[in-house]
């Protein structure tokens, strides 16, 4: 007996797959290996099909998001990178929609704890898990990774990456497991550094959040808001904000245009700063909304904010962070 089609409802799984013969080759992740260019050689996992949303996962990368695009328009930025391991973080740095700087240092630093914003961006992931699949109706695409900074007598710290989106929707959801492995106590800083670039970052577009500087109202304070049209030889401007949550327990940074907007929500009780990085110079122009458990080494504030956390021996924190683009 056949099943009767025009009984099913609309937008439910068997609905979807009497029009998708395939729909892991449709929406699933897709695995790839670069093969030119200064990443040649880089492992990347494709993310489709989420509402518009394509970004690609940056497994050599800590499993960071890559170059990321919403419905063909470029959201991330893109820098001019010599080669992923050059020297310095300036020349190796690929830019990417999401950047983790951490876990030993954030901000310029010496480089017996990992020089500019840390090694993490340097450590791959044992990828292990990458699928998609079925939640009742709703197609779930799920990758995971480990990762580990450690050195003989030294720390040992690992990450439990999830990144989690549903086909349809234009939003990504990230969650950090860190664990200290060692038997010492253990310095964390860690900073999720999303880069926003043209043409999704436009003139006159608009940062907006409750966070405030220290010592301020909410949302009152001198630091600068509106996005401005690039200059030659502008100089970068970084303001420290303190996370203000909402009555769910969770704060949010948005870059807000004239008809779209990118947001970034994360949890002040797990993440309690957030730095808003602006670069006007020509040819990096970017604007970066990082939430983090401190503030960049060399960003002027209280010495507690420049801290981060310690792990104890075998302690563990989760990290939840939520990415969503939206457009008219």
């Amino acid at each position: 007996m056949r099943e009767d089609l025009e009984s099913m409802r609309r937008g439910s799984r068997r609905w979807k797959e009497a029009r998708v013969a395939s729909v892991e080759r449709m929406w699933g992740p897709r695995s790839v290996v670069v093969e030119d260019g200064p990443a040649r050689g880089m492992r990347q996992i494709e993310l489709r099909h989420l509402g518009g949303l394509a970004v690609d996962l940056e497994v050599d990368q800590f499993l960071d998001l890559g170059d990321a695009s919403f419905r063909g328009v470029p959201l991330s930025f893109v820098a001019p990178t010599t080669s992923p391991r050059a020297e310095s973080w300036s020349r190796r740095w690929r830019g990417g929609l999401m950047t983790t700087c951490g876990l030993a240092a954030v901000g310029r630093a010496e480089q017996h704890i990992g020089g500019m914003h840390g090694r993490a961006h340097l450590i791959p992931a044992s990828v292990t898990r990458s699928e998609g699949r079925w939640d009742g109706d709703d197609y779930v695409v799920e990758v995971r990774g480990l990762m580990r900074e450690g050195a003989l007598f030294d720390q040992n710290v690992s990450v439990a990456r999830t990144i989690r989106a549903s086909v349809g929707a234009s939003a990504l959801q990230i969650t950090d497991e860190v664990r200290n492995e060692g038997f010492e106590r253990t310095p964390l800083r860690l900073l999720y550094h999303f880069n926003v670039g043209w043409p999704w970052l436009e003139e006159g577009a608009v940062v907006e959040t409750e966070a405030q500087e220290p010592g301020q109202d909410e949302g009152s304070g001198n630091w600068e808001r509106t996005v401005e049209a690039p200059k030659a030889g502008e100089p970068e401007t970084v303001d420290a904000l303190i996370a203000v949550p909402d009555a769910d327990g969770w704060a949010s940074a948005r870059i807000q245009g004239s008809n779209r907007s990118i947001t970034v929500r994360f949890r002040p009780e797990q993440l309690p700063y957030l730095t808003v990085w602006r670069s006007k110079a020509a040819g990096s122009y970017v604007v970066g909304l990082e939430p983090g458990t401190c503030w960049p080494g060399h960003v002027d504030g209280p010495d507690f904010g420049k801290a981060g956390v310690v792990l104890a021996p075998g302690e563990s924190r989760t990290v939840n962070l939520e990415f969503e683009v939206q457009a008219d």
